[in-house]
């Protein structure tokens, strides 16, 4: 087997988070490399802004990148329900529910003030908060709030993209790290080309072939195989995402972060047209989630984990230009039928293409018009990855899910470049 280098650090997961990482570490002078899964995916719509420390770190300035401030989500209902619309000004959000309840102008505020707390946002990086550590979001809304609706609505911005339904225990500690998330986003396509080439001036080595198989050799170093069958040698190796490497099969050590995604995946539908959806250019900025209650949201759970697709099963979009990127966050990895377990063929594929476009069009009143083209991509699968790995290697470190990825994985990265 050849020898393709020996570095300080090897980075696994060429995403965003990855070659934001792989660049940090480098620019703190650690040697660097990069290595691919093989489940990257460019579908991703938009991505949180990058924290300022990685926009000093790495000029991004001189890219040109352009973020975007998301104005509101607005959460879908059942059939004949109006729409609720919370902004990202907490306390402009509570006068505008105070309209549905005098009381809520208060409670929201209250909310927002007790997820903001220094403990509660801990829960992104897998520290527990104490004796409520067990308790589930549903409660922890239980003893904030009466509206249903609004309830449905904080769990599909804070828990959905997670894979989590709200009545998992010790899910209350992941409100805070899901709905606390930055508001200025970025499309994802450019971003990763800016951090691309900020990791290549930075140094790092970007390896083509995708990884193989992750171990460690007598001398203590990571070796990781790749499949041209060359090798690369690390002094440490991390992941750029916890669900990346476990698809992959490498046991990880990411904390025990509720946001976990341990079974299912996402799948993200992305819907052409012709012309732009007939909104306004509020609407057109917002993101949208539609569910018909938080019942709905726990049978798409349970359904998702049974391998099979909820027929209420929730839906989250958000509208670029000409297309809508659509995720169906509760969605099974491989399909079970008559207690037998498939791939997704492409029919299954277009029937869900068809179904999302189908379900935003009569949400949107029919300002999206007939779609030109559908494309329907699954996403990772973490549980196909544990059945692969090995346990006789030790666990690799990866961020904890988060919804910065960019910011935890740089953390992360700079963490181990500043032990050596």
């Amino acid at each position: 087997m050849g020898r393709l280098s020996q570095v300080d650090l090897l980075v696994i997961g060429t995403d965003a988070a990855g070659f934001a990482a792989a660049a940090c570490a480098a620019r703190s002078g650690a040697q660097t490399a990069l290595v691919a899964t093989g489940f990257e995916s460019d579908c991703d719509a938009t991505i949180a802004e990058p924290p300022n420390f990685v926009w000093r770190l790495l000029d991004l300035h001189q890219y040109e990148l352009r973020f975007e401030t998301l104005p509101a989500r607005t959460s879908y209902f059942a059939d004949g329900a109006s729409p609720l619309t919370t902004v990202n000004d907490p306390l402009a959000a509570g006068r505008a529910l105070a309209a549905r309840a005098p009381a809520l102008e208060h409670l929201w505020s209250a909310f927002i003030d007790e997820m903001s707390r220094p403990q509660a946002r801990a829960a992104d990086s897998g520290v527990s908060l104490g004796p409520g550590r067990y308790q589930s979001a549903n409660a922890a809304l239980d003893d904030y709030f009466a509206d249903e609706q609004l309830k449905t609505h904080i769990v599909g911005a804070a828990l959905a993209p997670f894979g989590l339904a709200g009545d998992e225990p010790g899910s209350a500690a992941a409100l805070a790290a899901g709905y606390l998330q930055s508001h200025r986003r970025a499309a994802y396509a450019p971003l990763v080309e800016a951090l691309k080439s900020a990791a290549r001036a930075a140094g790092v080595e970007i390896v083509e072939p995708r990884l193989k198989r992750l171990g460690r050799d007598g001398s203590k170093l990571w070796k990781a195989a790749l499949d041209d069958g060359r090798e690369i040698r690390a002094a440490n190796a991390m992941a750029s995402s916890a669900l990346l490497a476990e698809a992959a099969g490498i046991r990880i050590d990411a904390g025990g972060s509720p946001l976990r995604r341990r079974s299912g995946a996402q799948a993200t539908i992305r819907i052409r047209y012709d012309r732009k959806p007939k909104l306004s250019a509020k609407d057109a900025a917002a993101a949208f989630f539609i569910a018909t209650d938080r019942d709905a949201i726990i049978r798409a759970r349970n359904a998702m984990i049974e391998g099979r697709l909820d027929d209420d099963a929730p839906l989250a979009f958000e509208i670029r230009g000409k297309e809508i990127i659509a995720r169906a966050p509760y969605c099974p990895a491989r399909l079970r039928d008559n207690g037998e377990t498939r791939e997704w063929t492409g029919q299954d594929r277009q029937i869900l293409g068809r179904q999302a476009a189908a379900l935003i069009e009569k949400r949107l009143a029919g300002a999206t018009g007939t779609p030109r083209d559908i494309e329907v991509t699954i996403g990772p699968d973490a549980a196909s990855g544990l059945r692969r790995r090995s346990f006789d290697v030790p666990p690799t470190p990866a961020p904890p899910p988060s919804a910065d990825p960019i910011g935890a994985a740089v953390a992360l990265a700079l963490e181990i470049a500043r032990r050596e």
